[in-house]
């Protein structure tokens, strides 16, 4: 079985990996990015980069597999270590050389490589991206609870929370929103089902707390959406 693993940090990129036949790999998307394609053509030129030279690659380096993505069965390409060595080199981009000694540690299951921090100075956090808050999102709708989602991603408490709350406000260099609305409608679900569980009182300011001064109006919307309904279920003051 396919599955999704962690995530790990690479300049800043939330890096999604993969086991598979009990080892570890990345999707050519995730490669791409990493070896430092724009978001647009990471999948695309690592899949042109395989096949000019696909009579290097075996079925241990590359292969192609179902993955479930935003609740979407979709056939991807993905990379074991091996593979991704071989990209490195392939690639001869600025960031190659670098990646290859990232995958060497993490996707060999060693040690992971401490987060690297933004330009600008001591005391600046690495980038929540994007990426990194749909990784969060899922997480949570396959069940994690918020405490083990920030151990597992490496990011505080208040930083998930906000996250999972639509309130995170993200730097320009986060990249574009990648939540579906589907993916939020399941968050808001999640969060439905918390209410209900909890009968947590004084309704309103819970409501409000999680739509007020939202950065993601859209998930804000979806939670306030799917909770108002149960405000009449739930004790009044």
């Amino acid at each position: 079985m396919t599955q999704q693993l962690s995530i790990a940090d690479f300049h800043g990129i939330s890096v999604s990996i993969i086991d598979h036949s009990g080892q570890k790999w990345l999707t050519a998307e995730e490669a791409g990015l990493c070896l430092g394609y724009t978001a647009a053509n990471a999948s695309g030129g690592v899949r042109k980069l395989y096949e000019r030279n696909r009579d290097e690659f075996t079925d241990a380096d590359a292969c192609r597999v179902n993955l479930t993505r935003q609740g979407q069965s979709r056939g991807m390409l993905i990379f074991s270590l091996a593979g991704c060595n071989l990209l490195g080199f392939f690639a001869n981009t600025p960031r190659s050389k670098e990646f290859r000694a990232w995958a060497k540690q993490v996707l060999a299951g060693q040690a992971p490589v401490p987060p690297r921090l933004t330009s600008g100075g001591r005391g600046r956090k690495m980038i929540v991206t994007r990426r990194m808050e749909r990784a969060v999102l899922e997480l949570f709708v396959a069940g994690w609870r918020p405490g083990e989602i920030a151990r597992e991603v490496k990011r505080s408490g208040s930083t998930i929370s906000q996250l999972l709350h639509g309130k995170y406000s993200f730097s320009p260099a986060a990249g574009e929103n990648e939540c579906s609305p589907e993916l939020m409608a399941a968050v808001a679900m999640r969060h439905m089902e918390y209410v209900r569980a909890k009968q947590i009182e004084e309704n309103e300011r819970f409501v409000n707390r999680y739509c007020a001064h939202a950065h993601n109006e859209a998930l804000a919307e979806a939670i306030d959406t799917a909770c108002r309904p149960l405000l009449p279920l739930l004790p009044s003051n």
